[in-house]
């Protein structure tokens, strides 16, 4: 296949276990994922109970099922995100907040593929080598039928890296999962980084 051909998108995976991330405290009693289900909610947004996880550097794309930006990322490429997401204030620590991403917008299922798939209970619980057909790439979307991942346009990725936003890979969606903890010096010496199908094992 050739490395250099873009299907203009991407998914985001965290990239650093060196990094500050967070977990819910509160999760017995509240799910973000069905408060998050693709809907604005920041008229009755309330900011979860949390705990910072590590003691190494706060990202600015810290690691959470859905992403949490930084202000200094917030500031750096919200102008591109648009009416795709709101984001909404939750960690509130000294010197350091963030927000996380609620994306709003959902690709059909019927406008994305993928070429291999595991599903659980009715679910689809992976989802590898995916494409997309018929749709203008929006800055960042979920897919409909899958929320395993969050996947950004080329635009806000290039932006990411040429900024140097830390804590998240940008992974081609043709390179299987299983093989992006294998694929060596993934960043190199930047912050942040691309995982390319030419580098697929």
């Amino acid at each position: 296949m050739d490395c250099d051909r873009s299907v203009g998108f991407w998914y985001m995976a965290d990239c650093d276990a060196s990094f500050r991330s967070v977990v819910q405290i509160d999760r017995d009693t509240r799910d973000l994922r069905r408060e998050l289900a693709g809907r604005p909610i920041a008229s009755e947004w309330r900011p979860p109970g949390y705990r910072i996880v590590g003691f190494g550097k706060w990202p600015d794309w810290m690691g959470f099922w859905m992403p949490l930006l930084s202000e200094s990322g917030i500031t750096a490429i919200s102008h591109l995100l648009g009416t795709h997401c709101e984001l909404l204030p939750w960690i509130s620590e000294p010197r350091h907040k963030y927000s996380i991403v609620n994306v709003l917008t959902r690709i059909p299922r019927t406008c994305w593929t993928c070429e291999e798939s595991s599903s659980y209970d009715g679910q689809l619980a992976s989802a590898d080598i995916i494409s997309l057909r018929g749709v203008q790439i929006p800055p960042v979307f979920t897919l409909d039928g899958y929320h395993g991942r969050v996947f950004v346009s080329d635009s806000v990725a290039r932006q990411s890296v040429e900024i140097g936003l830390t804590g998240v890979e940008f992974v081609d969606p043709r390179v299987r999962a299983l093989h992006v903890p294998f694929i060596q010096k993934r960043i190199g010496s930047r912050p942040t980084g691309f995982i390319r199908v030419c580098d697929d094992l």
